[in-house]
């Protein structure tokens, strides 16, 4: 993935020459900060109006239609890294000829000129650019709705920096370090405070939610959102089978868009399960059309020995590859990731992204994987992250709808479907939970609140005294937030299927990081725009239907996966074998933690004690009384966070 990074003086006064060299500062941190710098290049330009900006990355990746910079007239100047999926509806709602050529990032700046900051409503795809108005002396910032992308900023001293990686942005001089504690406590109990949507791990230093754009005219800044999907009417009145035709022409196209590539071969990460399943079944035949084979990653153990889960799948080994032998010219690469441990992977994601986030515990194979991705000559490497919220989305079950609207028929026929769970429980699941569940969220969230220990103890390792000092308990209170995370609002569900529930600096922006420190494109067919927007509308039958879950995706690829892996019912644990994993690495493990029990800032913002019996715990394989010590994923997080308050507090 190419980097694109800027500097903006308010008042017009940035030296041409003195810009180019600190931009060019930002891009030699982005070399320094890659596992290989060889064969990246940088292309860096001084813009009339006080600006400098730059993007940089691999010759081929640069070669894309939509990286890089770019002008239309002589007024609109813009520096992108974009893939567009709608370029023949673009090009005419912009008279251009249907065979244009020209790359993405011009297509970009002639649709500015056409609709002004309205512009991002006309563009899909995975997209992030600057854009400088020379007649309204303004810039814009702006990011995608759905897709990998991220964009960070800072403003001070009469100036605003920007990149789409925020460790480049850290490089800039004037770019303090200072870690922010609201956003620590966040991160540790997994909370995304709505009062602060632009919050990143350091104080001052902001990141561009998706679905938003950024307006800076004259040192004022103003952010605002321009995605609003849950506006969009439900498609109840259309026939089911033209909706699911409907969904899996789209769905294909994602997937086919995201194999657009300047040179190289396409990867992908492979699990036993329904999401990167699908997309591997969809890209695996596109990319045969080509005459190139998909190389598909899988995570597997490295400890196994007495590795059993009662409901989960320990080791997907074996159904990715049912995956790959049923869907043919997939290449598969088993990663039990021997040569690193958590803590390392820890300690490298600190140094590619200069900040933690909250997969803590699967770092060291995620980094694997895309270290050996890259190795092998990938410049794709399609996941599947977001297709709980999407392609494979339970459905909430509620017959509510149906009752209302006099369909007793289609009640009964669902009802009739689940026998096998007996009638009561049926009714339980399908009727009566639902009609009481808005009621039960709010006693159970008072009740939470009224307890003596914090909601969030079972799961975050924060000192009580900084979740006091800001006033944790009162901002999830106000925003009806269950810290417990015994069950989810059906208000939570939707912000999280539209990918707006976790805040600004989210996972979209932890997989463009990895992307950029790897110099590869890291994409996820199954948080396309238009996909995200369709799954939205779709009515719930389309999910669950006839006594079962996820069922757009198992009718989807009744013929394109096969049925150990389409009717599988447990779904995988990964970094299964993480407690011994820590126990291989101990004697580091409960050196680090010594050594951060005796800084001071890591012990006034981190529960230590309480990590410390944590990491004990997970080593001995005790659960300790009273709850105080929390599982070897919650362990890792706050480790990370402590690490990362070592390193700049």
């Amino acid at each position: 993935m190419s980097l694109l990074y800027g500097a903006h003086r308010h008042d017009g006064r940035l030296d041409p020459a003195g810009g180019l060299r600190l931009v060019a500062a930002m891009a030699a941190k982005a070399s320094a900060s890659t596992t290989s710098a060889a064969g990246l290049l940088g292309s860096e330009r001084a813009v009339p109006g006080g600006l400098a900006w730059g993007v940089w990355g691999r010759p081929a990746l640069a070669a894309l239609p939509g990286a890089g910079l770019g002008t239309f007239g002589s007024t609109v100047h813009l520096v992108a890294q974009c893939r567009l999926d709608n370029r023949a509806d673009l090009l005419r709602k912009l008279d251009w000829p249907a065979d244009d050529a020209r790359p993405d990032v011009d297509l970009i700046a002639a649709a500015y000129s056409k609709y002004g900051a309205d512009c991002v409503a006309h563009l899909v795809g995975d997209w992030a650019f600057a854009l400088w108005d020379a007649d309204r002396q303004r810039l814009m910032l702006a990011r995608d709705a759905t897709g990998n992308s991220a964009l960070f900023w800072w403003q001070g001293g009469g100036q605003l920096l920007f990149s789409t990686r925020l460790q480049t942005l850290l490089a800039a001089g004037p770019v303090p370090r200072r870690p922010d504690p609201r956003w620590m406590a966040g991160l540790l109990t997994v909370f995304s405070d709505p009062a602060h949507p632009t919050a990143t791990a350091f104080q001052d230093v902001h990141a561009l939610p998706s679905g938003h754009l950024l307006l800076a005219e004259r040192g004022a800044i103003a952010v605002k959102r321009w995605w609003r999907p849950e506006d969009l009417p439900p498609l109840d009145d259309c026939p089911l089978p033209e909706l699911e035709a409907r969904f899996l022409a789209l769905y294909d196209d994602a997937v086919r868009q995201r194999l657009r590539r300047g040179g190289g071969s396409v990867a992908a990460t492979l699990s036993g399960g329904l999401d990167s399943g699908s997309v591997v079944a969809l890209a695996a035949p596109a990319l045969a059309e080509q005459g190139q084979p998909l190389t598909a990653y899988v995570h597997t153990p490295r400890f196994e020995a007495g590795l059993t889960h009662a409901s989960r799948t320990t080791n997907e080994w074996q159904l990715a590859q049912a995956t790959a032998r049923h869907v043919g010219n997939v290449q598969t690469v088993a990663c039990p990731t021997e040569q690193m441990s958590p803590l390392d992977g820890i300690r490298q994601w600190l140094d590619i992204a200069a900040a933690p986030s909250q997969a803590a515990s699967n770092w060291y194979w995620l980094l694997d994987i895309a270290q050996q991705a890259s190795a092998g000559g990938a410049q794709v490497l399609l996941t599947g992250q977001g297709g709980n919220a999407t392609v494979s989305f339970n459905g909430s079950g509620d017959l509510w709808p149906a009752m209302m609207a006099l369909r007793w028929r289609h009640v009964w026929h669902e009802l009739a479907s689940e026998e096998a769970m007996g009638l009561t429980q049926t009714l339980l699941r399908r009727l009566i939970k639902p009609a009481l569940r808005p009621g039960w969220h709010r006693l159970k969230a008072a009740r939470v609140y009224a307890a003596e220990r914090p909601p969030w103890s079972a799961l975050a390792l924060l000192n009580p005294r900084l979740a006091n000092s800001i006033d944790l308990a009162g901002a999830m209170a106000a925003n009806r937030h269950d810290a417990s995370f015994i069950s989810t609002s059906s208000e939570k569900m939707d912000r999280w299927r539209l990918g707006l529930y976790r805040g600004a600096d989210n996972g979209s922006a932890v997989w463009a990081t990895l992307g950029s420190a790897f110099h590869i494109d890291v994409s996820d067919p199954t948080r396309d725009q238009r996909l995200v927007e369709l799954c939205w509308r779709l009515p719930d039958e389309l999910f669950w239907s006839h006594g079962r879950q996820r069922g757009l995706i198992r009718s989807g690829m009744r013929d394109r996966l096969p049925e150990v892996v389409r009717d599988s019912t447990r779904k995988g644990l990964q970094s299964s074998d993480l407690p011994a994993r820590l126990l291989a690495c101990q004697g580091e493990l409960l050196a680090e933690v010594d050594a951060l029990s005796r800084h001071g800032l890591v012990c006034e913002w981190i529960d230590m004690p309480r990590l410390t019996l944590s990491v004990r715990s997970v080593l001995d394989g005790t659960v300790p009384a009273h709850h105080d010590a929390v599982d070897a994923s919650s362990m890792l997080r706050a480790l990370a966070a402590a690490m990362f308050i070592a390193r700049h507090g």
